[in-house]
């Protein structure tokens, strides 16, 4: 199981974050679309916001457990990825636990060491940028350092913070 840092907020000009990743030595490594459907999970009180995604695109089911954000809190994940090689899985999922919501964004990925920082532009939503510290281990002092310098280089350029998932965001705006 994985451990992560996030902060994910709204930003209105991704060129300002670009100059800031540059800045700190992250790379660019790739644009792509992706598409993520989001199932049904029962309700679990003693876990904080499960959900289970798979994304199409990487063949990736993605199950995780975060807490809202909270303003001027790090916030710690815990993932589990299992790569998908049959293509018959979607359905059945489609059919045990129903699609809560499909997420679809145009996605560029910057990468330094170990945190990977993305650039959202999410269909009905709009841009949205989102920083992970990933982790197989427990997070360090050192990591947790790390990742609030990175926070106060970008924090400036950023708009207002998101709370919880692009799926949160996408089921908002569905039942306005």
């Amino acid at each position: 199981m994985k451990q992560n840092l996030e902060l994910k907020y709204f930003c209105n000009d991704f060129n300002k974050i670009r100059s800031v990743l540059k800045e700190i030595g992250a790379k660019k490594e790739i644009i792509k679309n992706q598409k993520d459907y989001f199932f049904n999970l029962p309700i679990d009180k003693t876990r904080v916001f499960p959900r289970l995604k798979l994304r199409v695109q990487d063949k990736e089911l993605i199950y995780y457990e975060r807490p809202n954000f909270v303003k001027g809190k790090n916030t710690l994940a815990k993932i589990e990825v299992y790569k998908v090689k049959d293509a018959e899985l979607l359905p059945f999922l489609i059919k045990v636990f129903g699609v809560r919501a499909i997420v679809e964004k145009k996605r560029e990925i910057w990468r330094k060491d170990n945190t990977v920082f993305y650039i959202d532009k999410v269909k009905n939503v709009g841009n949205i940028f989102e920083v992970e510290m990933q982790k197989n281990s427990a997070m360090t002092q050192k990591d947790k350092e790390l990742f609030e310098s990175y926070k106060k280089k970008l924090l400036p350029h950023l708009g207002a913070m998101i709370k919880g998932s692009n799926i949160d965001l996408v089921l908002e705006n569905y039942n306005k």
